[in-house]
C-alpha cells in the first residue's frame, strides 16, 4: 500500500498515554508521523490534503491482538465452527478472511494479530497487503497453532476431517520441529495450546503440554526471535506456561493472585478476550451453541472477569484482544472489548492504551500504537470524545476517518461495505446495558 501525506486538524488528539491535545494536529508525511501536538505549534506544507477533525477524537490506529481471520464472515448465516473448519475449502476461507479484514479496518483496527489456521493463506494475505496489492489492516500472523494430539486445536476439527503431518506435535523434539516449520512458513509469532478449551470432547481444565514441551517451544521460538502466545484457560495451563517463559497468556480465565504477581514480575502480557464469551452469553444459542455450551462458557466468562481484576491489581500488562472468529464473535465489533474493560474497572484511557501502546509492545512493534514522530501513520478519527465515552468507538457510524500509512480510506471502505453488505456488526446494546 502506497504511503501518503495528510494533515488531520482539530479535535482531541490522543497521541499516547497521558498525551492529549484539545485542538490538535497530526501531520503524516510519506506514511509516517511527522508531527503530533498542539495545532498552533505545527506547520503543514501547502498542498497537503487536510481532514477536519473538529468535534472528534483522533487516535492511533487500533490493534486487536487476538483474532481468527479466516472464519465465517457472514454473521447472518450460522455455520458451526467445526463444520466451517472441516468442510469449507481453503480458498473460500481466505475470501472470508478478506471480508473480515475489511470489517476490522472499517472499525478503525489497522493491525490484527492473527491466530492462523493451517493452509488458509493468512501469511500470503499479510504479504499481499504489505506489498500494496490489497487494502487491509496490517497482519501479524502465527501460521497455525501448536497443539498435542487430542488437544485443543486438534479437537477443533470433526473426527472425519483428514489430518496432515505436523497438524500436531507430541514430545520435545516434535515441538521444536514444529516451531521451526512455522518459522519457515513465515511466522511472526508462535501460538501454542497450553490448556484445553470448549470444543467437543475436551475440558478447559485439562493441561495440554508438559513444562518440558512448553519450554522447548519457547526456547526454540526465542532463538528465532519469535514471541510465544499461550492459549491457557486453566490454572495449571497458565502455571506451566509461565514456568516455560511464554510472552503472553491468551484468555487466562483461571488466573490466581500468585500467578498474576508472577506475570507482572516477568512482564508477561494478558490478552483477556472478554468479547467472545460476552457474545456467546448474548447470542450463543442463536449461533449454534447448545444451552450446556452457553452455561459452560458462562462460568469461564465469570472467571475471566475475576482474572482481569487480579491482573490489573497486580500490575500485569493487558493487551486488547477479542477472539473474533466470525459466527460467534463478529469482525467489526472489536471495540466491544474496550467497553467491557471500562465496565470492569479500567478508565477509558487505560482501555485505549491496551489497544495501542500495550498491544504494540506485545507485537514488538514500537512504530505502532502511538502518534509520535517516526511512528507509522495509522489513525482513526472518532466522532465525539472517546475519553468521556468509550462506547463511541463501538458504533461504526461514529468512525469518521480511517487512515493507514497516511492514506485516507473511509470513502473506499464505506463503498465496499455498502456493496458487500458488510455493515451489520453494530452492537445492539452498550456495555452498561449488560
Amino acid at each position: 500500500m502506497t504511503a501518503g501525506d495528510i494533515a488531520i486538524e482539530g479535535g482531541l488528539v490522543w497521541s499516547g498515554p497521558g498525551q492529549h491535545h484539545s485542538d490538535g494536529l497530526v501531520h503524516i508525511r510519506a506514511g509516517t508521523v511527522a508531527y503530533a501536538g498542539p495545532r498552533a505549534e505545527g506547520r503543514v506544507p501547502p498542498g497537503t490534503p487536510r481532514l477536519d477533525a473538529a468535534g472528534c477524537t483522533v487516535l492511533p490506529g487500533l490493534i486487536d491482538a487476538h483474532v481468527h481471520l479466516t472464519t465465517n464472515s457472514d454473521h447472518q448465516h450460522v455455520i458451526a465452527s467445526d463444520v466451517f473448519r472441516g468442510q469449507v475449502s481453503k480458498p473460500a476461507k481466505l475470501l472470508h478472511g478478506l471480508r473480515n479484514a475489511h470489517r476490522a479496518l472499517a472499525a478503525g483496527f489497522t493491525t490484527l494479530r492473527v491466530m492462523g489456521h493451517r493452509g488458509a493463506g493468512e501469511p500470503e494475505l499479510r504479504d499481499f497487503t504489505d506489498e500494496g496489492l490489497a487494502v487491509g489492516p496490517r497482519l501479524v500472523v502465527a501460521p497455525w497453532w501448536i497443539t498435542m494430539t487430542n488437544g485443543h486445536g486438534d479437537l477443533f476439527y470433526p473426527p472425519y476431517t483428514p489430518r496432515e503431518q505436523w497438524d500436531t506435535a507430541d514430545g520435545i523434539e516434535e515441538c521444536r520441529k514444529l516451531v521451526r516449520l512455522q518459522a519457515r512458513a513465515g511466522a511472526d509469532f508462535i501460538k501454542v495450546m497450553a490448556s484445553g478449551g470448549m470444543s467437543k470432547g475436551e475440558r478447559p481444565s485439562w493441561p495440554n503440554y508438559s513444562i518440558a514441551e512448553l519450554t522447548a517451544i519457547v526456547e526454540t521460538a526465542h532463538e528465532l526471535d519469535l514471541r510465544v502466545a499461550a492459549h491457557a484457560l486453566s490454572a495449571e495451563g497458565i502455571r506451566r506456561s509461565l514456568a516455560a517463559g511464554v510472552d503472553s497468556i491468551e484468555h487466562g480465565s483461571y488466573l490466581d493472585q500468585e500467578m498474576a504477581i508472577e506475570m507482572a514480575e516477568r512482564g508477561t502480557f494478558l490478552v483477556p478476550t472478554m468479547s467472545f464469551n460476552d457474545w456467546c452469553q448474548r447470542e450463543g444459542t442463536l449461533r449454534g451453541l447448545t444451552p450446556q455450551g452457553v452455561a459452560d462458557l458462562s462460568e469461564a466468562h465469570d472467571r475471566t472477569l475475576k482474572s482481569f481484576t487480579l491482573a490489573r491489581e497486580a500490575g500485569v500488562k493487558v493487551a486488547m484482544g477479542t477472539d473474533s472468529s466470525g459466527t460467534l464473535c463478529p469482525f467489526g465489533a472489536h471495540a466491544r472489548e474496550l467497553e467491557l474493560y471500562v465496565r470492569h474497572g479500567m478508565s477509558a484511557e487505560e482501555a485505549i492504551t491496551t489497544a495501542t501502546t500495550n498491544a504494540a509492545s506485545l507485537l514488538d512493534r514500537p512504530d505502532l500504537g502511538s502518534l509520535r514522530n517516526g511512528a507509522v501513520g495509522d489513525v482513526v478519527v472518532v466522532e465525539g470524545n472517546v475519553l468521556n465515552d468509550i462506547g463511541r468507538l463501538a458504533q461504526p457510524s461514529n468512525i469518521r476517518h480511517v487512515v493507514r500509512a497516511g492514506r485516507e480510506l473511509s470513502g473506499y471502505l464505506r463503498a465496499v461495505s455498502e456493496a458487500l453488505d458488510l455493515q451489520e456488526t453494530e452492537h445492539p446494546t452498550r456495555a452498561e446495558d449488560s
